[in-house]
């Protein structure tokens, strides 16, 4: 018989296996197979300001996110945060020690000037930024700029009203006037409130509707009740299709009373304040068609309620930040990934990459109405989202 024949039939007879060790004692225990080796962890690096600094709280509402994000992920992730001041060369360091550290993948950075130089640069890592730079430079393709721009929203405001007033033969409660029939009239005003985001917002307004080939009439609040009165007046007169409020949520409500009560208004994210104070507000701001994220307008909305709510009450303004964590996370990880076109349904809302495109993520924000002192859905014309 050959020996390895033989040797096999006296270990069976013994019932011992075959791959027993020579050096085993026949009575001893047989050893158990090794365990396979554990999964490496992930390696993701999070640049964002001192949480010592102004930005303390907004800092945190965006860390939370990204770590409630990376609870959910379900594999083993690991995030090193890195403290990003605001010294030109606090990002070159931070991204050299985050390449030290071997992230795959950079969230961050939050401050929009420290954007405005990612593009500038070589990040040598797989990044996604926490903020919108202030042109579409030439990027390094291994960046993604994603953020909670107003000007998006702007754009997508003005696409919804533009398709809503072509459909509807007359604006409601609005009659026609001279002024409004007249050649090159104006179909659009924009309320424009007081500081730079109400700038921002009422420019980014102009430019979309003007490359709608709409016009529109500008007219900056002033307070008082002369002021509002005259508003008042000035607006019956212009008799517009659509008035825009480029205002917070507290000189919307003081505004609106003035307003045709079936006006065809529309706003930003801005005129949902959000907790107790929205919700005081929310019986005064009745028709006001805006946009905003998921998270805050559509609880039900499944990516939603994927996610654990922040273990304390946020402000509007800081669970946007929260869901900007996470989906900033989950943009990382696919990026990271390899893919450079992909879409998310994300907590911010639908979000799209093709870089091949252009280095900004394209967000589709969730569209509601205060009705009735609640937010409830907006289904803009034709029954879905607008499309670019």
């Amino acid at each position: 018989m050959p020996l390895l024949r033989k040797l096999s039939t006296l270990l069976a007879a013994a019932c011992l296996p075959l791959w027993v060790s020579a050096q085993t004692p026949a009575n001893a225990p047989a050893a158990a197979p090794a365990a396979a080796p554990a999964a490496s962890a992930r390696k993701v690096a999070l640049l964002l300001p001192p949480q010592s600094g102004p930005l303390a709280r907004a800092v945190e509402a965006v860390r939370e996110g990204v770590s409630v994000a990376q609870a959910a992920a379900g594999q083993p992730i690991e995030i090193h945060s890195i403290d990003v001041d605001e010294q030109p060369q606090a990002l070159m360091r931070a991204l050299r020690t985050a390449r030290e550290r071997g992230a795959e993948v950079v969230i961050g950075p939050l401050l929009r000037p420290q954007v405005n130089a990612v593009l500038k640069s070589d990040p040598g890592v797989p990044l996604i930024t926490l903020s919108l730079p202030d042109g579409d430079a030439e990027a390094p393709t291994d960046v993604l700029a994603f953020g909670l721009g107003i000007e998006t929203e702007a754009r997508w405001l003005a696409q919804a009203a533009v398709t809503e007033a072509a459909s509807t033969p007359t604006a409601p409660g609005v009659s026609p006037s001279a002024a409004q029939t007249a050649a090159g009239a104006a179909r659009f005003v924009i309320l424009v409130g007081e500081g730079p985001l109400a700038r921002r917002t009422a420019a980014a307004l102009q430019s979309e509707l003007q490359a709608a080939g709409e016009r529109a009439t500008a007219i900056n609040l002033a307070a008082g009740y002369d002021a509002l009165q005259q508003l008042a007046d000035r607006l019956f007169k212009l008799a517009p299709r659509a008035i825009f409020l480029a205002l917070d949520a507290r000189e919307a409500a003081m505004i609106r009373p003035r307003l045709a009560h079936d006006a065809a208004l529309y706003a930003t994210s801005q005129v949902n304040a959000g907790g107790a104070e929205g919700a005081l507000l929310m019986p005064e701001l009745e028709g006001i068609r805006f946009v905003d994220t998921p998270w805050l307008v559509e609880p039900d909305h499944p990516a939603v309620m994927a996610y654990a709510r922040p273990a304390q009450p946020l402000s509007a303004e800081l669970n946007r930040l929260y869901a900007l964590g996470i989906d900033a996370f989950r943009l990382a990880l696919e990026w990271a990934n390899g893919w450079r076109e992909f879409s998310v349904d994300g907590v911010t809302g639908a979000l799209r990459v093709d870089r091949a495109r252009g280095v900004r993520v394209e967000r589709t924000p969730a569209f509601a109405v205060f009705r009735d002192g609640k937010v409830q859905r907006w289904d803009t014309p034709p029954g879905e989202r607008p499309a670019r």
